[in-house]
């Protein structure tokens, strides 16, 4: 029914990077190039500025714009990017954070993603820029690794072209790019499977046919499908533990998981299962290795941080769980930009893949159970080795796991750790690679039933306006002078404060929620200088905003609050457990050597007023005598005078290791083929 593309010739696969793939390359390019040309051209950068016109003293707006979990743009990324570059530019490993917590490890939190290869540009330039060339470099691999992904399916270029271009914009990227380590994480994930499956051996997914030959389920896979394997080249499969370590160091290990989620599927989707299971675990074995001098600290530091107090998996902790996953009463949201999820439109369940690339996959997928309805006898086997198969697999799975079905539950009880981390709508990332890829065996379906070159053309436009559109608005900009800028408080704060004396800025712990629960009296969320907001300036800030914050610290912090129930949610908000703000009345101001509290509100109480101005009111404080207290009186790992844990030490040593293994392997490699 469908006429059969020519075979390809058997190139090797740095060849197929010549002159055939020029003009999709140059165009997943330019348009990576002019998507994101607006913060990278303009004085514009890939940040929400808008959001600090809230807080004083940048505004002090109640109604200014509002997001809580794009807030960690400014909130988190930018403060810690700036803090790692101040270090490594000055020459130092930024193992500690003295502007956080009083006092806080730094490198050992994941997220801190300081040995990440592509966290280049954050330390070779200006910080609020470098957000746009990160997301430029990431959209280019994404989507690049994709089309390579398709066309070694069998899909024509157009096809895979297509494919590249509904994942690489696809609204669970664009709308996260601003929180870089989930989406750089989320990035590599097209190459992971394009390596794996180089790695695997050619014989599990190299394909002759056409796309449209996919809607035969189990045709589409070749004849060497069912063959014996071929050796393990040991370029591709260092490739690919390079790879597997660099989505480690991106820093978002809920994503990273997810990642091995889908190599897991597509390993069982192989012929050879137990071989392929084999290339991976062995690949991620070295990839572990590499990326140890990152991975032993945040090990370490999980064990001392608060989420590990709240224990394991457990039937409050899933059901809290599925309380935040994606409702079925959300699916709209995967085609309908603007769909009301639990906090306004923009959370962490959103997925948008837009209608044309979902009509697509429903096409595909329709012919495929027509195809299979229609036939007497089938071949399961040839089947479930076929990519076609592999991609309708990590659709639903994905689409299951982000609904906190029993398959996310089974995860949730089984996997350790699991059940510290976020909410299972990050999952989506699997069913927005899944579908992309089935729209590019679509389309190959549709050019071969009408054979017209005008459809490729008008499918690849509907698709690109169409996510283009819905995504442009997710991205919040301002410009580069919006971004903590100079003020006279900050001036001030800086020059009173150079013998290393701490200040208390409070933000009410009950004001800190979505847009949804404060209005209409207001928009934003009252506060001065926000957590980590210190770190930008150079100060030093007794609570802070932190993932992996050591539990010793707050739970000595929240025994001396003043907490006043039901208003006061506790040491945290409500909203934010990760948060931690100490309060104007707390009881360990003394000892952690606070001289001056900052309020926009007047605060009697605090102390000496010594200036209003900008919406903030500083009070000077006279510190009693007693016994001091930092964050380094709970850190362990503090060697003469200085942090320098042993488990980044030995860190270290591991990933010297497997670096000299993965350098002689790669010598021994070359020398190998030099000889023949």
């Amino acid at each position: 029914m469908f006429p059969p593309r020519p075979p390809r010739a058997r190139h090797a696969f740095v060849s197929r990077l010549g002159w055939p793939h020029t003009l999709p390359l140059l165009a997943l390019t330019g348009l990576a190039l002019f998507y994101w040309g607006r913060v990278l051209f303009t004085t514009q950068v890939l940040l929400p500025g808008e959001f600090l016109r809230g807080f004083a003293p940048f505004g002090n707006d109640p109604q200014a714009a509002w997001n809580i979990l794009q807030w960690d743009a400014l909130g988190q990324y930018y403060p810690w990017r700036s803090f790692a570059a101040r270090e490594l530019r000055a020459g130092h490993v930024p193992l500690w954070n003295p502007h956080q917590f009083a006092g806080t490890p730094f490198l050992a939190n994941g997220q801190s993603a300081v040995f990440y290869p592509l966290s280049l540009p954050f330390w070779t330039m200006d910080v609020a820029r470098a957000f746009g060339v990160s997301a430029l470099l990431h959209t280019l691999l994404a989507s690049f690794g994709t089309y390579f992904l398709a066309w070694r399916w069998g899909l024509s270029r157009a096809a895979a072209l297509l494919s590249a271009i509904a994942f690489a914009w696809c609204g669970y990227l664009t709308a996260w790019v601003t929180l870089p380590t989930l989406s750089n994480t989320a990035s590599w994930l097209p190459l992971l499977v394009l390596l794996f499956e180089h790695s695997v051996g050619r014989d599990a997914t190299a394909q002759q046919g056409n796309g449209a030959e996919a809607t035969r389920l189990g045709a589409a896979a070749n004849d060497s499908a069912v063959t014996s394997p071929v050796a393990v080249s040991p370029l591709r499969f260092l490739a690919l533990s390079f790879s597997l370590c660099c989505a480690l160091l991106a820093g978002h290990a809920q994503v990273f998981f997810y990642c091995l989620l889908a190599l897991g599927l597509r390993a069982l989707t192989f012929p050879h299962r137990v071989r392929a299971m084999g290339v991976l675990f062995g690949a991620l074995l070295l990839a572990l290795a590499l990326g140890a001098l990152q991975l032993l600290p945040t090990l370490e530091l999980a064990r001392l941080g608060h989420r590990a107090a709240q224990g394991g998996a457990s039937a409050a902790g899933w059901e809290a769980v599925r309380s935040r996953a994606l409702q079925w009463a959300n699916l709209p949201s995967l085609l309908v930009p603007q769909w009301p999820l639990t906090w306004g439109s923009l959370d962490e369940n959103f997925g948008y893949i837009g209608v044309s690339v979902a009509l697509l996959a429903a096409l595909i997928l329709a012919a495929g159970i027509r195809r299979i309805l229609s036939r007497r006898t089938f071949d399961w086997r040839r089947a479930a080795a076929s990519p076609f198969t592999f991609a309708i697999a990590l659709t639903g799975f994905g689409l299951a796991y982000a609904l906190a079905t029993p398959l996310a539950q089974g995860f949730y009880f089984g996997v350790p750790g699991l059940a510290q981390m976020g909410g299972v709508g990050r999952a989506l990332l699997l069913l927005s690679l899944g579908a992309a890829l089935l729209a590019g065996y679509a389309l190959d379906a549709l050019r071969a039933r009408l054979s017209s070159p005008v459809v490729p053309v008008v499918a690849l436009l509907l698709v690109c306006a169409e996510l283009f559109a819905a995504s442009w608005n997710t991205q919040p900009t301002a410009p580069r002078a919006a971004i903590y800028p100079r003020t006279k408080t900050t001036d001030f704060l800086q020059n009173a404060t150079r013998d290393g004396s701490r200040v208390l800025f409070v933000t009410p712990r009950a004001g800190w929620q979505p847009p949804e629960f404060l209005q209409p009296a207001r928009n934003h969320p009252p506060g001065v200088l926000p957590p980590n907001g210190a770190m930008v300036y150079g100060l030093h800030d007794v609570s802070g905003y932190d993932s992996l914050a050591l539990r010793a610290y707050r739970e000595w912090a929240a025994a001396r609050e003043t907490f006043a129930p039901p208003h006061d949610p506790g040491i945290a908000p409500q909203w934010n457990g990760n948060m931690m703000l100490v309060g104007s009345a707390s009881g360990a101001l003394d000892a952690l050597n606070v001289r001056y509290v900052v309020s926009s509100e007047t605060l009697p109480m605090a102390g000496r007023l010594v200036l209003q101005t900008e919406g903030c009111f500083i009070y000077q404080r006279v510190v009693r005598d007693g016994p001091r207290v930092s964050g380094r009186d709970f850190a362990p790992g503090r060697r003469q005078g200085k942090y320098q844990p042993q488990s980044f030490r030995l860190g270290v040593f591991i990933s010297l290791c497997g670096l000299a293994l993965m350098s002689f392997t790669l010598a021994r490699h070359v020398t190998t083929r030099a000889q023949h």
